[in-house]
C-alpha cells in the first residue's frame, strides 16, 4: 500500500500561493464575463463563466480544514 508522502511548509506554502492566485483571479473573470454579456458575446461570456466556476470549484476543494 502506497503512503502519499506528509505534506512539507514549502509545499503547503505553494499551495497558499496558488489559492491566493486564484482569489484574486476569479472577480475579474466574473467581472469580464459581465461585460461580454453586456456586449451580447455569449459564447465569450460562457467561456468566461465556466473558468470562474472551475477556479471556485478549485477553491472550495482545496480550502484549509
Amino acid at each position: 500500500m502506497d503512503v502519499p508522502p506528509a505534506p512539507t511548509a514549502a509545499g503547503e506554502q505553494h499551495i497558499a500561493d496558488l489559492r491566493a492566485a486564484l482569489q484574486r483571479v476569479l472577480p475579474l473573470l466574473s467581472f469580464y464575463a459581465g461585460r461580454e454579456a453586456a456586449d451580447s458575446n455569449p459564447e465569450q461570456t460562457a467561456l468566461l463563466l465556466r473558468a470562474a466556476d472551475d477556479v471556485a470549484d478549485v477553491l472550495a476543494r482545496t480550502a484549509p480544514a
